[in-house]
């Protein structure tokens, strides 16, 4: 979730619905979070602007939608600005913006050797200590694919790959790479192992995607789709810190399209509270994965059109885990590494 600024100035049936009081301001945020977003906190200012917001949105559209609400319901013009804490405001004038990858070597023999040889201290070691139990289920939905997918995931924590990348069977973990934001793990100059770009393409197979770069940011992916490899992408973008799925983005449907791969949804449960976006501490506890059914699109399918259904797909998923909470099957991580 991103963070904004919203300066407002009333007009005369704003100043008319302040009469309410805070039973106005509490209608009004009901609206802003059927939209996905957070009121932080909200001041009254004397001078040109007459009130000042921050609130949380999942991206740059969701902001102004919820600018347009604030608008409408009481009546005011808004100003919406992005807005990055000191630290990291402080972080990012101390090192640059160039990005380096993807790494053709990393889908090589030898890349694959040493990347099974990490598994166990990369991922595995890590559910262990912290996926107390791991449900998987779904699995049968692979036994009949053919060839390159695309896996897509909820996003809500730094363990969703490690989950979503343990929920897949052996056949696909041998070939499958991991789309990551080009800004968070593709820096040039960062420090430690762990942060350096190769090591990540190295141990998950990751590659880089730009946000906000358009068609040309899937290209990459559309090549290991032509040499034999399936995606993982999480088409939310960023990680929810809200528990509710953000809106997905179009790259998935773009690549499925114009590449003719089916789709599998895997809708992942609990690892928000396991470690929600912002915390270094893991508190181990239950945490399910569910691998839908493919979804094939018909040629021709509108990119929208395609969005949605995965939308559904993966929003149907959500709703019968909560439901049910007893997934079928119930493995360790030991367990379904054997598998």
């Amino acid at each position: 979730m991103a963070t904004f600024v919203m300066l407002t100035r009333l007009m005369t049936d704003g100043r008319r619905a302040l009469r309410d009081g805070p039973a106005a301001r509490e209608a009004l945020y009901g609206r802003v979070a059927a939209l996905d977003g957070k009121v932080l906190s909200d001041y009254y200012t004397l001078g040109r602007h007459d009130s000042f917001t921050l609130f949380e949105a999942p991206d740059n559209v969701a902001a102004y939608r919820i600018g347009m609400e604030f608008g409408d319901y009481f009546g005011c013009h808004t100003n919406i600005v992005p807005a990055i804490d000191l630290n990291l405001f402080t972080r990012l004038l101390s090192q640059t913006t160039e990005t380096v990858g993807p790494h053709t070597w990393q889908i090589r023999f030898p890349a694959q050797i040493a990347r099974r040889a990490l598994r166990w201290y990369v991922t595995t070691r890590h559910l262990k200590a912290a996926c107390r139990p791991l449900s998987i289920e779904g699995r049968e939905n692979l036994k009949e694919l053919k060839g390159p997918v695309i896996f897509i995931g909820n996003h809500s924590s730094h363990l969703d790959t490690t989950v979503l990348f343990q929920a897949l069977n052996e056949r696909y973990r041998r070939r499958v790479a991991f789309g990551a934001a080009a800004d968070r793990w593709f820096l040039k100059g960062r420090k430690g192992l762990q942060k350096q770009p190769w090591w990540g393409s190295l141990t998950l197979n990751s590659w880089p995607i730009k946000r906000g770069g358009g068609r040309a940011s899937l290209a990459y992916g559309e090549w290991l789709i032509d040499k034999g490899w399936s995606l993982v992408i999480f088409p939310e973008g960023t990680r929810s810190t809200t528990g509710k799925m953000s809106h997905f983005r179009h790259g998935v449907s773009l690549m499925a399209l114009a590449k003719g791969v089916p789709v599998v949804p895997i809708f992942m449960e609990g690892l928000r509270e396991i470690r929600p976006k912002g915390s270094t501490e893991v508190v181990p506890g239950p945490v399910a994965a569910r691998i839908g059914k493919p979804i094939r699109f018909a040629p021709g399918t509108d990119v929208a059109d395609a969005t949605y259904m995965m939308y559904k797909a993966m929003d149907e998923m959500r709703l019968d885990l909560h439901a049910r909470r007893k997934p079928r099957e119930v493995l360790s991580p030991d367990a379904s590494e054997a598998q």
